[in-house]
Order: C-alpha cells, then sequence, then structure tokens
C-alpha cells in the first residue's frame, strides 16, 4: 500500500468537517430546489423531456421503427442520441403503460442512483478519516439528488445521475485498488454521453492499465453488441449522424451551442473571433492547464484535484456545462471537506457557490426594473448585464473558479 493512499490520510487524527463545506452543499441544495420550483412557471417543456424521448424510442424499436428519427409527439425537436445498445436499457418503459408511468419509474431510479453517490462519497470521506455525522449524510444525499447539479435532470427524467453514479462507483474502485471495475465504470458512462472517456488519461496517468484494458474492452463490446442486435446501418446513423450532432443542445434539441457558455464563448468574446478558430483556441487555452495538473500527482488532494480538474475541463470544452456537473460531485465534495484553509480552498468554496447559481438574464432584468432606480442607471446595469450574459453564464464561471482552484491546490498557495 503506497503512502498516498486515501486509507493512510491523517490515520491517526480524525478531520471534522468544516462548516462553510456544509453550507455550501446546502447552499446547492436550495438552489436546486427554486429552480425545481421555477420550471413550471419558466421552462414547463422541460418536464419529462428526457424520459419521454427514451420511452418513445423504445417503442419505436419494439414496432420496427427508427429510433433516431422518432421523436415525442409534443416535441418534435427532440430524439434519441445515445448508442444502439443504450435502448436496450429502457424498452422495459414501454411495458409500464405510458409515458408518466416511465418518467415515475425514472424518477424512482435517479433518487436510487443519488443515494449511490452519496454512499461512495461517504465511503471517500471516511477512508480520509473525516469525521461524518447523519447531518453530513443528509447533505450529500440532497447535493446528489436535489441541487442544482442534478435538480433539473431528475426533472427531465435524464439518466444523467446514472452517469455520475458510475463514475463515483470508478473513484471508489480505484481508491481500493480494483482497476478493472473502475475502467469498466469509466467505460459504461463513456458508452452513453462519450465525453467521460476522457477520464481515460486519468487511468493512464495513474498506470491503471487493467483498467484501460477493461474500458476498451467494455466499450468495444457495447458497440458490437449494438451491431449485432439492431444491425450495421443503426450503428452508422449513430456514428455518422446522430454523434457529429450531438453536442448542439440538449438530448438532441436544435440549440446552437453557443447558448451553452463553453470555453468557445469567452474565447469568441474575449478575442473577437468566430469558427473555424473558436474551437482550436479553446483547446490552446484548457490543454495546458491539464497538463500542468498532471505533472504532479504525489497527494491525496492534488490527486482529486486532477481529477476534479479533467471533468472541468472537459465540461469547459464542449457545449456541455450544467447538465453534468453531478459527474464531478466525488471528487469537489472530498476536497471541500478535506482541504485546509487558504487560498485553494477558497476558491473551491467560491467557484462551488457561483456554479450552483441558476439565475438567467430576464430574471436579472425584471430584478433590475423592479428596484426603481433612475433611467441612465437602470439602463446601465441591464447594459452590463446583457453583456455579461453574452459572455458568460454563472455555472460558467463557477467552473472556471473551480479550475483555477484545482491549479492553486497543485501550486500549495
Amino acid at each position: 500500500m503506497s503512502a498516498d493512499r486515501p486509507d493512510d490520510c491523517g490515520r491517526d487524527r480524525s478531520v471534522t468537517p468544516p462548516r462553510s463545506a456544509r453550507l455550501v452543499l446546502l447552499f446547492g441544495i436550495l438552489s436546486g430546489c427554486l429552480s425545481v420550483v421555477a420550471v413550471p412557471l419558466v421552462a414547463p417543456e422541460q418536464f419529462m423531456l428526457a424520459s419521454d424521448v427514451y420511452y418513445y424510442a423504445a417503442d419505436a424499436l419494439l414496432s420496427g421503427g427508427d429510433i433516431y428519427n422518432v421523436a415525442p409527439p409534443d416535441r418534435s425537436g427532440y430524439h434519441y442520441i445515445y448508442p444502439p445498445v443504450i435502448i436496450f436499457v429502457f424498452v422495459p418503459h414501454v411495458f409500464l403503460g405510458g409515458p408518466g408511468a416511465a418518467f415515475a419509474v425514472q424518477t424512482v431510479l435517479n433518487t436510487g442512483f443519488a443515494v449511490g453517490i452519496a454512499v461512495f462519497l461517504w465511503r471517500a470521506l471516511s477512508r480520509r478519516n473525516v469525521a461524518l455525522t447523519w447531518i453530513d449524510w443528509l447533505l450529500l444525499t440532497g447535493f446528489g439528488l436535489f441541487s442544482s447539479y442534478s435538480a433539473i435532470t431528475v426533472v427531465n427524467g435524464q439518466v444523467t445521475l446514472w452517469l455520475g453514479f458510475a463514475v463515483a462507483a470508478g473513484l471508489d474502485a480505484l481508491d481500493r485498488d480494483r482497476d478493472a471495475v473502475a475502467g469498466i465504470a469509466f467505460a459504461g458512462a463513456a458508452l452513453v454521453k462519450v465525453f467521460p472517456a476522457v477520464l481515460g488519461l486519468w487511468l493512464l496517468r495513474r498506470r491503471s492499465y487493467r483498467a484501460v484494458v477493461a474500458a476498451v474492452v467494455f466499450g468495444f463490446a457495447g458497440i458490437l453488441v449494438g451491431i449485432f442486435a439492431l444491425g450495421p446501418d443503426v450503428t452508422e446513423t449513430y456514428f455518422t449522424e446522430v454523434l457529429t450532432g450531438r453536442y448542439d443542445g440538449f438530448d438532441g434539441a436544435p440549440e446552437p451551442a453557443a447558448t451553452r457558455g463553453g470555453a468557445q464563448r469567452q474565447v469568441a468574446a474575449i478575442f473577437g473571433i468566430g469558427p473555424p478558430y473558436v474551437t482550436p483556441l479553446a483547446a490552446v487555452v484548457l490543454g495546458p492547464i491539464l497538463g500542468y495538473l498532471y505533472l504532479d500527482v504525489g497527494t491525496d488532494n492534488k490527486k482529486n484535484a486532477t481529477v476534479l480538474g479533467t471533468v472541468l475541463v472537459a465540461l469547459l470544452f464542449f457545449p456541455l456545462q450544467r447538465l453534468y456537473m453531478v459527474l464531478f460531485i466525488v471528487p469537489l465534495v472530498v476536497l471541500l471537506y478535506r482541504l485546509p484553509s487558504g487560498r485553494p480552498r477558497q476558491l473551491l468554496v467560491v467557484g462551488t457557490l457561483v456554479s450552483t447559481v441558476r439565475v438567467s438574464f430576464p430574471v436579472v432584468e425584471t430584478a433590475v426594473r423592479g428596484l426603481g432606480v433612475a433611467g441612465p442607471l437602470e439602463s446601465a446595469l441591464l447594459a452590463v448585464g446583457h453583456r455579461f450574459y453574452e459572455v458568460i453564464l454563472f455555472p460558467t464561471l463557477g467552473m472556471w473558479l473551480l479550475l483555477l482552484g484545482c491549479v492553486f491546490v497543485h501550486v500549495d498557495l
């Protein structure tokens, strides 16, 4: 057992959870609950959105239709976007009696996976000798299920919490030297959403070659099952048509990637450029940051900062953003609970708080007009706010702060 294993972190002394860590989790839960309450008012179309897509795609499979061409009757712009093999997961939905029942089961499953994430978090913190109480259990479970990182995915009936569970399971397996299990868990998440494959970089950095082999075998096996079960044409459609447009919006919606607020958006605003230069320049900005995080992983805090930074870079590079933030809950919460006072911890606390804010510009506009300030001042405030939202969104700003915090963990500031 190596000296930097989490099992050996502070073996002779327990760590009392910082109050700020608990407050940050509570704030995230409250923010998520408010966003759920606001859904019927500002975005009622989000309710049951993803589970409806899954239901009708599975129904098309059973009736001999095209799983990638069908859409819910009242949601013509939304289509199934996962690999062919994943559709079999949703086949039981069709036998439940309708989309409403399918969403109910999806919600139960999401709740179970959120509890599972909390279990892995509890285990990770306990291995690091954090003195946890029932308050922490409630906060860990609530943050996984109700925080603004995950609440909208529950309302949608999404599978994002399933992926968060897979990543959490993989990190737990690595802590316990179960490399093959970790590789399969990461590959399961990557098979659904592709971008979690970036965690393969972490497996390579750890020299967890057994995990890499297990991940590759599992991933290819999933693709082959889809080919043999549904035919090569369906798989070809996925790779040539569906996958190329996958990140243009949520669950196949025809939404411009710029509205997602990724790094390309900041690069375009700062440098005043557009395609085809935005994406390469975003890679030039993010690549060296990620490379720096991989130089030194000699302590447990640096390891968690590297894993957190890896997922953050993926989310910032692709137009993914807030829908998949639940995937970095484990390393983030471990750092919030374990880091000593200092600038890295301050950045992670502030970054987490900002990343949980879900306030759109129309809300800001309504608030400013409600202040009753003078005309010129009101116009100035609205102009500043409008420009801010053109450049960046609060979740994106929070993720940049979190990434900076990861860098500071490595700098030992």
